[in-house]
C-alpha cells in the first residue's frame, strides 16, 4: 500500500525562490533569511513522525516512519512505527 496524500500524513519541503531585482544588501539579508527559513522546515520535516513507503534516503539517528507496503525495514512485514537507531530500522 503506497502512501497516499489523501489519507496519509505526509509533509511539503519549503524552496526558495529567487529574490527580485533589489538593493544589493537587502538582496543578501533576504537570501539569508529565506535559507534560515528554509533550514528550519527540513528540520522540522526529517523529525516529524510520517507515513512512509520507502526509506529516507539519508535516515538520521532519531527519525520516527510509520512503515507501510512496499517498504519492509524489519525484513518481516512489519507496518507500523519504526526508528533509526544510527545502524538499522527497529520497532517502537
Amino acid at each position: 500500500m503506497a502512501t497516499n496524500e489523501v489519507t496519509d500524513v505526509t509533509l511539503n519541503t519549503y524552496t526558495r525562490r529567487p529574490v527580485p531585482s533589489l538593493e544589493a544588501s537587502l538582496i543578501v539579508y533576504l537570501a539569508q533569511e529565506l535559507q534560515a527559513i528554509e533550514n528550519a522546515v527540513k528540520s522540522v520535516i526529517e523529525g516529524t513522525i510520517q507515513v512512509s513507503d520507502n526509506p529516507p534516503d539519508k535516515p538520521k539517528k532519531g527519525m520516527v516512519r510509520y512503515a507501510v507496503s512496499p517498504w519492509n525495514p524489519l525484513g518481516n512485514g512489519f507496518s507500523g512505527l519504526v526508528v533509526y537507531n544510527g545502524s538499522t530500522w527497529v520497532q517502537v
